[in-house]
C-alpha cells in the first residue's frame, strides 16, 4: 500500500496477492490518518483477481474541506476479508 499528498486529498494504491489455487475477490478497508484529527476511509473491491496474480486500485481519500491534506499520512488496514471461489 502507498499514501501518496494530492491537493485534493490523499492518493492511496493498494495491492492484494492471491495466493490461492482459484480465483479471489478481496473486501480491504482502510483509513488514513494524519494523528492530528484527519482521518478518512475508504472500502477497496479487488474481484475476481486470477490466482497466482496480484489485484491493484486506486483512489483519492479525503477532501481539503476536511482541513489539510497529510504530509506524512498513515493507513491502516481496519478490515481485510478475502472470499475464494468455490470452483
Amino acid at each position: 500500500m502507498r499514501a501518496t499528498p494530492e491537493s485534493s486529498g490523499v492518493r492511496t494504491e493498494i495491492a492484494v496477492a492471491n495466493t490461492y489455487k482459484r480465483d479471489a475477490t478481496y473486501s480491504v478497508q482502510i483509513s488514513i490518518a494524519d494523528g492530528k484529527g484527519w482521518t478518512a476511509y475508504n472500502r477497496f473491491w479487488l474481484q475476481d483477481v486470477p490466482a497466482g496474480k496480484t489485484g491493484r486500485d486506486d483512489a483519492v481519500i479525503g477532501t481539503k474541506a476536511m482541513g489539510p491534506v497529510p504530509q506524512e499520512p498513515k493507513i491502516y488496514v481496519d478490515e481485510f476479508t478475502s472470499i475464494v471461489d468455490r470452483k
